[in-house]
């Protein structure tokens, strides 16, 4: 003989799926909307870093010219080439502190962390130079705009190769 009644098992599930039904859209809901602020914050923030100048100004500034921005190593690094103007003015770009910064200008992630520490060496004029970045999440692709922060002047626009 079934103690069992049947006909309980779906009232206790429907019971269930209400009771929990309402928290749990609501929490997936808060946590949609608090990464979608994250992300918006971080664009916000990427576009305060420095401000808008013409590769005119970054020349006569930083003392070089900006030859190329690529993806390489499958995705996971960023080539970034420029050729060298007035060494006294460029030799700061190889320090930690005033490394460029690449900004994806679609999803406002900086670009920051080098896969290694800047070469330092004599700088000639006319020399072009790279300094490599980890292209961490794969946040910057190729055909993709960019910009390239480098102190308080910001070079936008670049198409990634």
């Amino acid at each position: 003989m079934s103690l069992a009644v049947p006909a309980a098992r779906p009232a206790l599930r429907a019971v269930l799926a209400s009771r929990y039904l309402l928290p749990t859209t609501l929490l997936a809901a808060a946590l949609m909307g608090w990464a979608g602020w994250q992300g918006w914050l971080g664009y916000q923030n990427a576009q305060r870093l420095g401000h808008p100048a013409s590769a005119e100004a970054v020349e006569a500034a930083w003392g070089v010219q900006i030859t190329q921005v690529a993806v390489t190593a499958g995705g996971g690094l960023i080539d970034f080439r420029f050729r060298v103007i007035d060494p006294d003015k460029a030799g700061p770009l190889f320090t930690l502190a005033k490394r460029p910064l690449l900004i994806a200008e679609d999803s406002g992630a900086v670009i920051g962390s080098l896969m290694h520490p800047p070469h330092s060496h004599d700088l000639v004029p006319g020399q072009v130079h790279f300094l490599i970045y980890n292209n961490t999440g794969g946040a910057i692709r190729r055909g993709a705009p960019i910009s390239v922060v480098l102190g308080d002047q910001r070079l936008e626009h670049i198409i990634v190769k």
